[in-house]
This record gives structure tokens, C-alpha cells and sequence, in this order.
């Protein structure tokens, strides 16, 4: 129960000091950036500084918001379920649909993720460039399948609960 505490508290941390104020700054930015487009030159893509058109990076950027904003909903998402845990009630049915749709919308940003920051380095810099090896979006992939997996964990151990109780 110790680590399910230090786990929330954690996440709690991280909620607040991170995510609540990348929302309304990301939101604050998005909207300023098309009032005032010269704080567009003060921006890199990918690491990769370019002399795009306006259009371009503001597309790039309300994009960029959007997958960070699906991130932060995936948090969200798991701050909730720790509080069923906290209540001693992980077979619950919102457990269960939740961590599936944490994996679902993980894998979906991932592949996201993957195919805009690969459109970012053709359109900046007219190269395509693959790489092998360990990289962000595969581990978020795997932790998209990992809830997955986990989600129908709980689903089976949810009908075994059932069944047993009913056979008392």
C-alpha cells in the first residue's frame, strides 16, 4: 500500500507542477502565436531550426499541442484510477475500461508522434532519415500495450472473482 501511495503522490506532483500549467501555457502560446508571429522565429522543430512559412510551424505547433494534450489526458486518465486502487476497488469495470483506453490512446499518439515529427524533417529540411534502435515512440507504444495487456488482465481476474464468489 506504501508504493501505491508513494505512486499517487508522484503522479499528483507531476499532475500539478506539469501538466495543469503546459495546458494553459500551450494554450496561452497557441492563441498568442497568431496575434504576434515573430515569437515563431524563437521556435525549433525536432531540433531543427528552418526558414519555413508561418503557416507551416503554426500547423506544427497546434499539432505538437494537440498530441501533448492526449498525453496529459492519459494522466489524467491514470490519476483516476489510482484512486479506485486507493479505495481497494481495482476490479472495477471503469478500471478495466480505462486501461484499455489509456493503451488505445497511447499507441495512437505514438504513431502520431512518429509520422509528424517524420513529415517535420521532410518538409524543414527535405531529407528522409530512418533510424534504428530504441526510440521514444516505441516505448510508448509498448506502454500503450502493456495497459492494454493489463486492462484484460483485470478482466479475466474480474469473471474469476465473480466465479468464485459465486461458488461460496
Amino acid at each position: 500500500m506504501r508504493k501505491l501511495i508513494i505512486l499517487k503522490t508522484l503522479i499528483d506532483f507531476i499532475w500539478i507542477l506539469s501538466c495543469i500549467p503546459i495546458l494553459i501555457l500551450g494554450f496561452t502560446f497557441s492563441i498568442y502565436m497568431f496575434f504576434n508571429t515573430d515569437i515563431l522565429e524563437l521556435t525549433r522543430f525536432a531540433g531543427i531550426e528552418t526558414e519555413a512559412p508561418m503557416w507551416q510551424k503554426q500547423l506544427f505547433i497546434i499539432v505538437g499541442y494537440g498530441i501533448i494534450c492526449g498525453f496529459i489526458y492519459a494522466i489524467f486518465l491514470f490519476r483516476k484510477t489510482l484512486r479506485l486502487f486507493q479505495q481497494r476497488n481495482p476490479f472495477d469495470s471503469y478500471v478495466i475500461e480505462t486501461y484499455n483506453k489509456m493503451g488505445k490512446i497511447l499507441i495512437g499518439l505514438s504513431i502520431i508522434s512518429m509520422i509528424c515529427v517524420f513529415i517535420v524533417r521532410i518538409v524543414f529540411t527535405s531529407k528522409i532519415e530512418f533510424t534504428l534502435g530504441l526510440s521514444p515512440y516505441l516505448l510508448l507504444m509498448s506502454l500503450g500495450l502493456f495497459f492494454m495487456v493489463l486492462s484484460e488482465s483485470f478482466k479475466i481476474a474480474k469473471h474469476a472473482k465473480q466465479d468464485s464468489e459465486l461458488s461460496i
